[in-house]
């Protein structure tokens, strides 16, 4: 069961950057990244959460309610350069 904030976070996250209802979930854990300040966000999804267009609604949002921001991105971005 996810608590009251995020179940509300989410539902302002799905409205925001018009996530499907088949992607909600990802709007759970987009909240739950949030609230508890999670430093990276991992995902797959680039067309509703790793995608730069709807991540500069997302930073506004947060700034604006004074929320964290977590990095969002795919995995193989977060892997090191190999030398």
């Amino acid at each position: 069961m996810v608590e009251d904030g995020a179940a509300a976070l989410a539902r302002s996250l799905i409205q925001l950057l018009r996530i499907p209802p088949k992607a909600e979930a990802d709007a759970t854990h987009l909240a739950l990244a949030i609230l508890h300040r999670i430093t990276y966000l991992l995902t797959w999804n680039c067309t509703h959460l790793a995608n730069p267009v709807l991540q500069k609604d997302l930073i506004d949002y947060c700034n604006y309610h004074h929320l964290h921001i977590p990095v969002i991105c795919t995995p193989e971005l977060l892997t090191p350069p190999q030398p």
